[in-house]
Parts: C-alpha cells; structure tokens; sequence
C-alpha cells in the first residue's frame, strides 16, 4: 500500500466500515465516490477488463499505467476488474452487492438493469443498499436515455450562453465544472441515504442528473428568470451585481479582477484610488445614475488603474477590504503559500515507482485538518484476489475470473 502524508488514526473518519462499488467511468462517478473514499469509506472500483477509459488520459511522468485524468480522482480506492458482460462474473457481483452499503452507477439509464445491477436486484441481495445512479438527465424522463457530457450539459442549462459577452457567446466553462458538480451532489445525497437508511433500515434510491446539478447551482441566475422575469444576460467579466466597479481591468502591468458591488466597497475603491471626487459627481454618486453612465465611469477606473501594476492594486485593495486580485494563471495560484499552507493539494506514493502524486483534497477543512486519500490510485485489477476472497468467492471461481 502507498505510503501518506495522514495517519490513518489522526484523521475523521466518519465513513469507516462502509463499502462502496464503484461501477463509474470517467468523472462525475469516480469523483462521487472519491469524496466517499476521501472520508474513510472502503471503495471498490469495478473496472472492465484493460481499465476504465480515464487510464488513457495524459500520463504522469514515471508512473506507469497512470493518467493524469484517472489520479484526480481515483486514489483511496482497491480496483477489481470483472466483465460485467461474462455469467462468470454475476457469482462475484452478487457477492459484492450483499457485501456493500453502498453502489454507485453512471450507465446510461437502462444499463445498469440489463446487466443485472438495477436497484430491484441489487436491493433482493441487499435490502438496505443506499443505490446512487448518475446520468446527464435523470433516470425518467423524455430525455433521460440521451448520452452525455460535461460540454453539452453546460449547453443544455443555459450556462454557454451566459459565458461571454452578447458578442462572443456561446462558450463552455473550462473546466468540466457540471461534472464535478454532479459528482458532489451524489456524494451528498448518498451521506443523506446513509443517514435515512440508519433511520428507517430501509434501501435509499438516489437519481443524480447533471443537468439538475447545473440548474440548481445556478440558484440565483435561475430565480431571476422565475421569480422576476429577468432573463439572464451575458455579462462578460462584470460581476453578477452588475456594478460598473467590476469586471477584469489592464493596469500597468498585469490584470486585475475587481468586484466593488456594495456601496462601501465603491467608496473605499474610489479613496484607494483617489477618485473620492467622483461621488461629487452627478453622474457617479449614486449607484442607479452610475449604471446609466457605466461606460465613462470604467474609464475614469480604466485611467486610474493604469497607475499601478496588478499585484500592487491586489496589495492596496485588499487592505482597503475592497475584493480584489491580480489575474493568475493555474500554476501561479497552486504556488501561492496561502493554498500552499491550506493543502488543497495532497501527496500519495506510488508504491511501484516512489514517485510523489499531487490529488484533491476534500476541499474542506476538518478540525484543522485537509483530507487526502490514503492510497495512490490503485492500478487496474490490483486488488481483484483480495477483494474476491474477502467476499468468500470459491476459489476456483475466483482464478477462472482472473484468468489464472
């Protein structure tokens, strides 16, 4: 096993002594149940036979077999490779299902059932099974037998045209964020499964759709358009407030990404910027009238601004408790000692090579501490034995799915 940063013993655990399948590919599932993982739950990634397709992402320099894409979020977990399409296999899964707490599946809806891993037959092997499937629309639905991703769920919730300005949308967000959202969502409907199954001892089925996660964590966006008839617009870098005090400024040297939304923090802006003047004016004194006259107020910023390089700005503004920064890039900010110190990063060794791996942490802080995982992503089918005989597989069962 790989050695840690963490003590096992030091670290909450509230998870202990839960068991996860992992029937997931790819992201939204796997990072679902790495958060399990990350919070001491034993999670076995069922794989087909060669790994799921995320091992073939971008390499890790000295890691053999590993992807960049498969170590963000698959560390913590034991790896069984079984085909799910071989009868061979269904002893051993219905072995695993009467072992879990907990299954987690991202097949297209109507998969899972085909291949006998629906909620009815799982939950005849485990009548207290906590059963999460993740889909990109839901399990019913007129939409729900569509595949999907990331990219064309941000285009189907609306977030592409409101990414940009009038001019240049559509655009995607970057990062596959609506499935990372997804995932976390799953993961906290299946710690409320766990709980209410403690309550009532009774199986929890749990329907996760990215396009519901995008939607939901547009809360704001979305009541505007159905609780005031406002339809969002693109707004480029200006704030969601719509103050003309934010948005991403050129100043002497670099960016500055600037969010001025309340009144006090445009006054403290204006006397950092010694622009206090500007509230004698008609036009800029007030926040209505400094809307109507947005353009010419951004240049007065624009001019002032250009006084200064981004960092000293980022330094003088913060002080001032106005939110501000110089614009970074990706490594630039992981370099940062502030996110240095919070260990949003954690380290594994891989034990094949020694070589140290960078995952997420949980993204929270707990009793001070930053979870990470124990283990280094398992390689593909690493724990198929141990997890077959912990499930009392008949051993010659057990050699004839491994191949041996």
């Amino acid at each position: 096993m790989a050695a840690s940063t963490e003590s096992r013993a030091e670290r909450p655990r509230p998870l202990s002594g839960i068991r996860v399948l992992d029937f997931t590919t790819v992201l939204a599932g796997p990072y679902c149940t790495y958060q399990l993982a990350l919070l001491g739950a034993d999670v076995i990634k069922v794989e087909r036979p060669g790994g799921e397709w995320a091992r073939s992402g971008l390499p890790v320099e000295g890691v053999p077999g590993l992807s960049a894409q498969f170590a963000a979020q698959n560390a913590g977990k034991r790896s069984l490779v079984l085909d799910l399409h071989s009868p061979d296999a269904r002893p051993a899964i219905e072995r695993l299902i009467a072992s879990a707490d907990v299954l987690v599946e991202n097949f297209t809806p109507g998969v899972a059932q085909r291949l006998g891993l629906g909620f009815a037959k799982a939950c005849a092997l485990r009548p207290d099974l906590v059963y999460c499937s993740i889909s990109g629309y839901g399990q019913e639905g007129e939409f729900s037998r569509r595949p999907a991703y990331d990219h064309v769920i941000q285009a189907m919730s609306g977030i592409t045209m409101l990414n940009g300005t009038a001019q240049t949308v559509p655009n995607r967000i970057g990062p596959p964020m609506v499935d990372y959202l997804a995932g976390i969502y799953a993961a906290f409907s299946i710690m409320s499964g766990l709980r209410e199954r403690d309550r009532t001892g009774q199986a929890q089925r749990m329907d996760v759709a990215m396009l519901d996660a995008a939607l939901c964590a547009m809360a704001s966006t979305v009541s505007a358009w159905s609780n005031a008839g406002a339809e969002p617009q693109p707004q480029g870098n200006t704030a969601a407030s719509g103050s003309p005090a934010s948005g991403i400024f050129p100043t002497r040297d670099g960016l500055l990404s600037l969010a001025a939304n309340q009144e006090h923090q445009v006054r403290r802006l204006l006397t950092v910027l010694d622009c206090e003047h500007l509230l004698a004016d008609p036009r800029y004194a007030q926040p209505d009238e400094r809307r109507r006259h947005a353009a010419a107020f951004t240049q007065v910023l624009l001019e002032a601004l250009a006084g200064r390089n981004a960092a000293e700005w980022e330094r003088l503004l913060s002080e001032a408790h106005v939110p501000a920064v110089r614009v970074r890039r990706l490594p630039e900010t992981l370099a940062e000692p502030h996110v240095v110190a919070r260990e949003v990063q954690k380290t594994v060794l891989d034990p094949a090579s020694g070589r140290a791996i960078r995952t997420p942490s949980v993204g929270f802080r707990w009793n001070g501490q930053s979870l990470g995982p124990v283990t280094a992503p398992p390689g593909a089918g690493e724990h198929s034995a141990q997890v077959l005989a912990e499930v009392g597989l008949p051993a010659e069962l057990a050699a004839r799915l491994l191949g041996s």
